[in-house]
């Protein structure tokens, strides 16, 4: 008899565990990224024509997930980068992104997720210290075309794809 309910106490704590993993309804990120749309193309090409782009950093980003659906969410990414132009620190920039947001997890596992994600939305461009001070907004977007994600709750998780978060980027996830 004992033999009995300690398995039926061993598979109900099991079921538990594994049912706790999909009632995770929201994920909070932070994450650094290198190879950003804003360091790629737009600084290269400002640096061509205003001077030499001396120091970049960022995206440093924040994301927010709902899950719609086991493997489904929607949510947002905000990043902000920057660099400077000159030695004395004066001419800069720097970029903040919004960014609505898709993500699907292709491979849910307890402690271990594969997922691919989408967002698009726009950048605003501040720039200072130069002849022409000046904001622009323009158009962005991230592409992660594989993401790995391991841990329990607080999971920590790398991407690569291209876009304003990095063509590579690691950072830590908590699932709530």
């Amino acid at each position: 008899m004992k033999k009995i309910l300690v398995t039926i106490v061993v598979t109900l704590m099991a079921t538990m565990s594994v049912n706790a993993q999909n009632e995770w309804k929201n994920e909070i990120s932070v994450a650094y990224g290198g190879g950003a749309n804003t360091d790629i193309v737009m600084s290269l090409a400002k640096g061509m024509f205003t001077g030499k782009q001396l120091d970049y950093w960022g995206p440093v980003s924040f994301e927010y997930f709902y899950r719609l659906q086991e493997k489904l969410g929607i949510g947002a990414v905000a990043a902000i980068s920057g660099c400077k132009w000159d030695d004395s620190g004066e001419a800069k920039s720097n970029y903040y992104t919004l960014m609505p947001a898709i993500k699907y997890n292709w491979l849910n596992k307890e402690h271990f997720s594969m997922y691919s994600k989408a967002a698009i939305g726009v950048t605003l461009s501040s720039e200072s210290g130069t002849r022409q001070d000046k904001t622009e907004a323009v158009l962005n977007w991230q592409a992660s075309v594989v993401g790995m994600e391991f841990g329990s709750a607080f999971r920590g998780f790398i991407e690569m794809g291209m876009g304003e978060q990095g063509i590579i980027l690691a950072g830590l996830r908590y699932k709530f």
